[in-house]
C-alpha cells in the first residue's frame, strides 16, 4: 500500500486541501506563480520562499514531487528490497555500516554471514565493553526515527527481544564516530548529511544537500525533534536551521552553537562523489535521498538510503527550488 496509486492520490487531495487553507489565511500568496503546478503551487512557492527567502516560480509542490517526479522515475516495485536494511551492503558493495547481527525472516546472521542463535546474540553483546554502544532498527519502517534505539547492551537486549519475537527484520549495528565538525552541533546524535541525488540520460546530480542535527537527543530526524540547516554548492552551512514546522533558529537550540560562524561540511566533495558513484547501484531509480557521514580520517559512511517517499519539503525551505536547473526535463517526463 505505501507506494499504490490510491495512497498517492489520496495524499495529493489531502495535501493540496491543507495548502489552499493555508493559502486563505495567506492571501499574499496568491500572487505567486508556480511553473508546474499553475492552480495549487502558488501556495507551496509561498510556504517555501517565506522561509528561505528565495523567490521563484520553479518549486516543486510535494504532491508534484511524489506523484509527477518520483512516481515516474523510480521503480515502486523494487522499494521494498532496496529500503530493507539488511540487504544494503549487497546492493551498494562499500561504504556501509558494519552490521554485528542481521535478521531477516526469522533467522540472524552475523557479520560474517554465519548463523547465529539469539541466545549467543545476546552473550556476544552483553561480553563486549560495558561501554559499546548499538544501533538496533527494524529493517523496514524507520521513518521519522521509528523503532530505532540506542544504547548499551542492557538498554538494547529488551528490544533486541521484543523484535525477534514479533518476528521484525531487523540490523544490530556499532555506533559510529563521526567528524568534530558535524559533532559540534549536538554530539549526542550523529548528525547525518542528507544528499538528494537526481539521475537521468546517464548523469547523477545532486540536487541539493542538508545537515540533519538532534536537539539535544540521540535522533536527528526531525519528526523526532531534530533541526536541518541548508547546504549551498561549496559546503557552506546557511545561517538558519529550521524543524519540522518550518521555525527557524539562528543558533542550534541544544547547544546555542551559532550558524552563522562560517561552518562547512567536512568532505564535502567527496560525499557528492560517493553519491554520484552509489546512485549508478539503483538504476531503476532516478530520485534516492541519502544518508551520510564520515569521520575525522575521511572515513565516509552510507548510514542508509531512502528509494521512495523521500521528502522535499526541507530541501526546499532550506536551499529553495532544488529542481531550478531541471525543468526542462521534468516537464519532459509529464508530457
Amino acid at each position: 500500500m505505501k507506494d499504490s496509486f490510491a495512497r498517492r492520490f489520496a495524499y495529493e487531495v489531502l495535501a493540496n486541501v491543507r495548502f489552499i487553507k493555508y493559502g486563505i489565511k495567506n492571501p499574499k500568496s496568491l500572487k505567486c506563480k508556480n511553473m508546474l503546478s499553475p492552480l495549487t503551487g502558488r501556495f507551496w512557492n509561498y510556504r517555501y520562499q517565506s522561509v528561505c527567502g528565495i523567490e521563484s516560480d520553479k518549486y516543486l509542490s510535494e504532491p508534484y514531487f511524489y506523484n509527477k517526479l518520483e512516481a515516474k522515475v523510480n521503480d515502486f516495485g523494487l522499494n521494498k528490497f532496496f529500503d530493507h536494511k539488511g540487504y544494503l551492503s549487497n546492493i551498494l558493495n562499500s561504504n556501509t555500516i558494519p552490521t554485528i547481527a542481521n535478521c531477516i525472516a526469522g533467522t540472524i546472521y552475523d557479520n560474517d554471514n554465519e548463523v547465529i542463535v539469539f541466545n549467543d546474540l545476546v552473550l556476544l553483546l552483553e561480553q563486549l565493553p560495558s561501554n559499546s554502544e548499538f544501533v538496533i532498527k527494524r529493517s523496514i519502517g524507520t521513518g521519522g526515527g521509528n523503532s530505532v534505539e540506542i544504547g548499551v547492551a542492557n538498554h538494547i537486549v529488551p528490544f533486541l527481544k521484543t523484535y525477534f519475537n514479533a518476528k521484525y527484520d531487523f540490523v544490530i549495528q556499532p555506533v559510529i564516530t563521526q567528524h568534530d565538525d558535524l559533532a559540534i552541533f549536538n554530539p549526542s546524535s550523529i548528525n547525518t548529511v542528507r544528499v538528494m541525488s537526481f539521475a537521468y540520460q546517464g548523469n547523477v546530480y545532486p540536487v541539493s544537500t542538508v545537515l540533519r542535527m538532534g536537539n539535544g537527543g540521540r535522533i536527528d530526524n526531525s519528526a523526532a525533534g531534530g533541526i536541518s540547516i541548508g547546504v549551498d554548492n561549496t559546503g557552506k552551512l546557511r545561517d538558519f536551521a529550521i524543524d519540522h514546522d518550518f521555525k527557524k533558529y539562528y543558533q542550534h537550540p541544544a547547544t546555542a552553537t551559532k550558524f552563522s560562524d562560517g561552518y562547512f561540511i567536512p568532505y564535502f566533495n567527496e560525499l557528492l562523489d560517493l553519491v554520484k558513484d552509489k546512485h549508478r547501484c539503483l538504476k531503476s531509480h532516478g530520485i534516492v535521498s541519502w544518508d551520510l557521514t564520515v569521520d575525522n580520517d575521511g572515513n565516509m559512511s552510507i548510514i542508509e538510503y531512502n528509494a521512495g517517499w523521500g521528502e522535499i519539503n526541507f530541501h526546499q525551505a532550506n536551499n529553495g527550488p532544488i529542481f531550478e536547473n531541471h525543468i526542462k526535463h521534468i516537464k519532459s517526463i509529464n508530457k
